[in-house]
C-alpha cells in the first residue's frame, strides 16, 4: 500500500455518491484512495484548508495538495482506478466547461433522481480501511 492516499471528499447525505463510494470500494482492491464524508470533522477541515466555497456541489479529490473537483474528479477517480476505467479518459477530449456543465446538471438534481441517505451504513472491517 502506498503511503500518500489521494482523499476522495463526498456528500455524505447523498445517495449517488454513496454509489459511487461503494463502486470506488469494491474496485480499489490497493486502497489507493482515502475516502471521506465533507460533513464530517475531517471533510471540514479539508474543505477549509482547500478554501472550498461550495463543496456539495461536487465530488473532490485531494491529491498531494491538488485539489480537483467536477468531471476531473470522476477522471482522476477512473484513471488512479486503472483499466478498464481509466477508458472514461476519452471523455479528455471533451471541452472542460461541456463536461462541467453535464456534471453540475446531475449534482443540482441529484437529490430528485437518487434520493438523500437518513443513517450512516455499518461498514465492515475491511471496508473502513477506505475512509479517513
Amino acid at each position: 500500500m502506498q503511503t500518500h492516499c489521494p482523499v476522495i471528499l463526498f456528500d455524505g447525505q447523498c445517495n449517488l455518491c454513496h454509489f459511487c463510494v461503494r463502486f470506488i470500494v469494491h474496485f480499489d482492491k490497493q486502497i489507493t484512495f482515502k475516502l471521506c464524508p465533507m460533513q464530517s470533522d475531517k471533510g471540514e477541515r479539508l474543505l477549509m484548508a482547500h478554501k472550498v466555497k461550495d463543496p456539495l456541489s461536487s465530488m473532490l479529490v485531494i491529491d498531494k495538495n491538488q485539489l480537483y473537483k467536477q468531471s476531473d474528479a470522476v477522471l482522476f477517480i477512473a484513471t488512479q482506478l486503472g483499466f478498464p476505467f481509466s477508458l472514461a479518459n476519452v471523455f479528455k477530449l471533451l471541452p472542460k466547461g461541456f463536461r462541467d456543465r453535464i456534471y453540475d446538471w446531475l449534482g443540482r438534481n441529484r437529490y430528485r433522481f437518487f434520493g438523500k441517505q437518513t443513517q450512516c451504513k455499518l461498514l465492515t472491517e475491511k471496508q473502513k480501511q477506505h475512509f479517513l
